[in-house]
């Protein structure tokens, strides 16, 4: 049980490394255009999950 936990989370890992570089991309275009502070930070979040995704932070 434990292990088919890890595989699924190994697997989640992979997939919001490939799921979140465009929406970051596509959200910091949005956010050159219409800046507000619920956008940046929202923008800040994602950043800071896709860097922690690629660190192995978590």
């Amino acid at each position: 049980m434990l292990k088919t936990i890890l595989n699924w989370f190994k697997d989640a890992k992979k997939h919001v490394k490939t799921f979140m570089l465009p929406v970051i991309i596509l959200y910091f275009i949005r956010t050159m255009f219409i800046p507000t502070f619920i956008d940046v930070l929202v923008l800040f979040i994602l950043f800071l999950i896709y860097v922690g995704a690629l660190l192995e932070w978590y």
